[in-house]
Parts: structure tokens; sequence; C-alpha cells
């Protein structure tokens, strides 16, 4: 009995008594990690090549993207920069002339930024394209009339497959098709337009045009390419999408 009442009062400095130790003790549970803070210029740092005014960062499509706006130092030019969680980083430089950008808004995957000059631009998060808003495309003079080819085309490990015959009105038509957009067309899917704009759509193609988009977003989207034979040959005079 004495033993055990002993052991009872020594508990806590004899573990071999049956108390526990520090490994025993229950472990105190790790702090939660802290939401991301919203992005600032203080925040950043980039060896002075660009200076950030201002951004923004979110998740698009599951994946977390920080986007800061700015200006070039060395020249003044606006630019933004976009990074994922892997530290991958794109840069989308705004035309010459509009001076720095700013960002201003979120409209849901693009955001809205705003120059020095005074313009707004939509930045689309899952394409990184860079688009002045309110700009109109001018209608174009001098389409022709004529047979409109029909193509079907997808990406194969040759490359875009079955190609037209070279130097066929198929294959102006396709080139003119790939001129009107940018990055890696995966399909493309060409027929008389049934609506077109400024009135043309007896004269054009409508082209559907699927497109592979880089890092740090991979993700395929869409644009509506419109291509009429002109006096000089096919060319593409309207993006849709």
């Amino acid at each position: 009995m004495r033993r055990a009442w002993l052991c009872v009062l020594l508990v806590l400095g004899l573990p071999s008594c049956g108390g526990g130790g520090d490994e025993d003790r229950p472990q105190r549970p790790a702090d939660a990690p802290l939401p991301a803070a919203p992005i600032s210029a203080r925040s950043l740092t980039l060896s002075g090549r660009i200076v950030i005014a201002n951004g923004w960062q979110g998740v698009v499509s599951g994946q977390p993207l920080s986007v800061a706006a700015g200006h070039y130092a060395q020249n003044g030019e606006g630019v933004a920069l976009v990074s994922d969680a892997g530290d991958l980083e794109r840069e989308v430089p705004a035309p010459r002339g509009e001076g720095e950008l700013r960002f201003l808004r979120r409209d849901g995957r693009h955001l809205e930024l705003r120059s020095r000059s005074g313009h707004r631009f939509s930045l689309d998060l899952r394409t990184l394209a860079l688009e002045r808003r309110g700009l109109r495309q001018r209608c174009p003079s001098g389409a022709l009339r004529g047979p409109l080819p029909r193509m079907r085309l997808r990406f194969t490990r040759l490359g875009l497959r079955p190609l037209p015959a070279p130097r066929s009105d198929q294959f102006a038509a396709l080139l003119a098709i790939l001129a009107g957009v940018e990055g890696r067309v995966t399909a493309i899917e060409a027929d008389p337009a049934t609506s077109a704009p400024c009135g043309l759509a007896a004269r054009s193609l409508a082209a559907r045009v699927s497109i592979a988009t880089p890092r740090p977003i991979v993700s395929i989207f869409r644009r509506t390419v419109f291509v009429s034979r002109f006096s000089r040959g096919w060319r593409a005079w309207h993006v849709q999408g």
C-alpha cells in the first residue's frame, strides 16, 4: 500500500511508476495556415525590372493564380505578371503607348484593368489574352462571292490532319484561319457562315477553332474566325469568342 501511495505522489516525476513523459502528452495542434494576403506593391520583389501598382489573387479552374499589374521600369510600358502555384510566371504586355496597368475588378474569368492612358482592358484568366474593351472592328470591303469550302481537321502526332492539297482554295482558306488565332490549334470545323457581322454571311467562311492554352493554365478554348476571299486571297477579318 505504502509503495502505491508513493507512486501516486511521484507520478509526475517518475514515469516508471505509470506516469506519462513528455512523449505521451497530447501534442498541441498545429496552427491552421492563414489565408493568402491580397497582392500589394510591397509584397512583390522583381529586382526592379517591373514596377507593380496593384494586383489580384484567387482560384481559377481549381488552380491558385496571382496577377500583378504595373509597368516596365525601363520604358514605362504596361504589363500584367501572371503566376501560378508552381512558380511559373508569364508576362502579358499591354499595347505600346498605353502606359502602366492597374487592376480594377474581377468579372467571372476576366480581370478588368485600366491603363494610364485611360483605356480599359480585359485579361482572360484562362487564355491570358489581353483585349481592349469598347474597340469595334471595322467592316472589310471587297469580299468576293464564290464557292465556300468546308473543312474538318484534328490535331494528331503528325499535326493537323487531313490537310488540303497545297495551292488549293481550301489550303489558302486554312492558312487565313490559322493567321486569325494564336496558340496551338487542336481542331478546326469550317463551314459557310449562316450569319456574320457586316452582312457578309454569304461571302464568308465561319471556322470554329479549338485552341490549347499554354501554362500556367492548360485547357481548351474556342474561337469563331470569319474568313473571306478578297482580290489578294483569303483573309481573316473577324474573330469571336
